[in-house]
């Protein structure tokens, strides 16, 4: 599975990914492992640490939505996969039901085996 976070120069600014937020500041803070004062010094300054930035795009509702439309894509890959799984053995059923068919009226070299 590849990467899901963005590149640093594709993250939405610190002021951005901080207004997105529905916690108190004490509670992101908390939940990032620093202390109320730090966060308030990363928000002054618009700049924190990458995985600060990774934390809270992960928390946002960019992050949020690509983590829907990746799960959106492979529960779509698994559909078509089971479809075509399931075309495969409808498939097989019916070599089963022509080899049934033909059992016991068919040469080794009828054309019922040069059809599958």
């Amino acid at each position: 599975m590849p990467f899901l976070a963005p590149s640093f120069a594709r993250l939405p600014p610190l002021s951005f990914l901080l207004a997105d937020q529905m916690e108190s500041r004490k509670k992101i803070a908390r939940h990032l492992g620093v202390s109320l004062r730090t966060l308030q010094r990363y928000q002054a300054s618009g700049n924190a640490p990458r995985a600060v930035y990774l934390a809270l795009w992960f928390e946002s509702r960019w992050g949020m939505a690509a983590l829907q439309a990746q799960a959106l894509n492979e529960a779509q890959h698994a559909r078509a996969w089971v479809a075509s799984l399931e075309r495969e053995c409808e498939r097989l059923r019916g070599v089963i039901r022509a080899l049934e068919n033909a059992q016991g009226q068919a040469a080794a070299n009828s054309a019922v085996f040069n059809a599958f």
